[in-house]
């Protein structure tokens, strides 16, 4: 006689007791081991639901869902990136207790050691809102293209210069009294604190990456000499590669995402860095006027924006300022 898929069922749980030394107990409604008190479906026999699905299952209940339950729900419209998180009226707003009024129209790039908690705050919050709304990482997906020639050659700093600069707008889209803090690496020798228990998970192109660091363990920081020396340089052509290197060896000291150059921007102390790095550009600019990237045609052009290597030479004029 041919066995049927519930004898081979029952024969499968006896089997199932017979290892866990208990009887094979049939009796119905029996809350025992061999008796598991759950549905055991049978897929060789087609459901029966007894109603036709609904016309979109994401939304079944018409009353509730108006015009979404159907086959023809409204078209998705995406919310522009300054509309997807709710501001308050002016008059309600509450910027922080240290920002005057003086210089509302420049970005004041301070020693991240300078923030109060409250900005502290407001940096990791407008920093959660962008990735949340799925804008950090297409920008962070920009720095792993290395068809923008960004490292290794004249090109790096006024690139990341305009990097920094599109992060700051973003953050600012969140929260206009955000601007990124930079970090004193080489006189500090620390990381900092008050990031340690920030490590998120940003959607890139390739997929999800949580940040990971690993600090100290393949480098050690560059150290307030060794910016001394890049400082000392009369031409650009050899400050910049100098003032890479330092960026290089505090890239590779944070380590984790920081050593690799695709997921480096998912961590907030990538713009940190980064800040520092183009600070001591700064202040090198000011004492060494005339000294530039010898950039010519499409390379003198910061793609994938429109910016040349000549709007970069300013920083005030770009908006923002150290202090």
């Amino acid at each position: 006689m041919a066995t049927t898929k519930s004898d081979r069922k029952k024969a499968a749980k006896g089997t199932y007791t017979t290892r866990r030394g208990g009887s094979h107990d049939h009796q119905p409604h029996a809350h025992k081991p061999n008796h598991p008190p759950y549905h055991d479906p049978d897929y060789q026999q087609k459901p029966d639901h007894g109603h036709a699905p609904p016309n979109n299952p994401r939304y079944p209940d018409r009353r509730i869902y108006g015009s979404y339950a159907s086959k023809n729900p409204p078209r998705y419209v995406p919310h522009p990136f300054e509309h997807m998180c709710f501001k308050p009226r002016q008059e309600d707003y509450k910027p922080p207790a240290t920002c005057g009024d003086d210089q509302a129209d420049v970005c004041l790039r301070k020693d991240h050691r300078m923030l109060t908690a409250d900005e502290q705050n407001r940096f990791l919050n407008a920093f959660t809102q962008i990735n949340a709304m799925n804008a950090l990482g297409p920008l962070v997906d920009i720095h792993g293209n290395a068809i923008h020639q960004m490292h290794g050659n004249p090109r790096f700093l006024p690139w990341h210069r305009i990097y920094l600069l599109r992060m700051e707008e973003l953050l600012m889209t969140v929260d206009p009294t955000v601007c990124i803090p930079y970090w004193k690496s080489s006189e500090e020798q620390a990381f900092p604190s008050w990031l340690l228990g920030f490590t998120p998970t940003v959607n890139l192109m390739g997929g999800p990456h949580t940040v990971t660091r690993n600090i100290g363990m393949f480098a050690v920081l560059p150290n307030a000499s060794a910016v001394a020396a890049a400082m000392a340089n009369g031409t650009f052509n050899t400050f910049a590669p100098a003032l890479e290197g330092i960026h290089n060896s505090g890239h590779v000291w944070v380590g984790g995402s920081m050593g690799s150059v695709p997921f480096a921007p998912c961590d907030p102390v990538f713009w940190m860095h980064h800040c520092e790095i183009d600070r001591i550009w700064a202040e090198w600019q000011a004492t060494h006027p005339g000294q530039n990237p010898t950039l010519s045609g499409s390379s003198a052009t910061m793609d994938p924006w429109t910016e040349t290597e000549m709007d970069t030479r300013d920083i005030t004029a770009l908006g923002y300022q150290y202090v």
